[in-house]
């Protein structure tokens, strides 16, 4: 039974919804993102360490902030012969060393030098090996 079959106090029953012209000038444009900043970043434990660090610690002679207080109490312990604390001063005020890795056999680390950059930055990418990369075959 068609709309025009049915009888005159008969109506269509369902919501047909609005035309479909409704909200076209508000939609988004093909390929524009509904949210172009993203989800906002947040980092509120760090903003609080960071507003309270350069907060001036009460009753101070000297006036001095939370993080000086900090890196004098860093040093004055390092100065003494704490081993943590200076490193914590190094790494923070040179960056930290490289870690160095060291392969009992040869045989892969040679293969790694081997390769070209396309390979590494493959390797680095999705962690595909060239063909030729030598395989750590169990041994059976």
């Amino acid at each position: 039974m068609t709309a025009q079959e049915l009888p005159e106090k008969k109506q269509r029953t369902g919501f047909r919804g609005p035309s479909p012209d409704v909200g076209k000038p508000y939609q988004w444009k093909k390929g524009q993102s509904g949210n172009p900043g993203g989800r906002p970043k947040s980092k509120t434990l760090s903003a609080a360490y960071r507003n309270k660090l350069e907060e001036s610690v009460p009753n101070d002679p000297e006036g001095r902030t939370w993080a000086e207080l900090i890196a004098v109490a860093q040093v004055r312990d390092a100065v003494r012969g704490n081993v943590q604390a200076a490193r914590e001063i190094a790494d923070r005020t040179e960056g930290r060393p490289r870690q160095a890795i060291e392969f009992e056999d040869k045989t892969i680390s040679q293969a790694f030098e081997r390769m070209t950059s396309e390979e590494l930055e493959a390797y680095a990418r999705d962690g595909t090996l060239p063909a030729w990369f030598p395989r750590n075959e169990p041994n059976s």
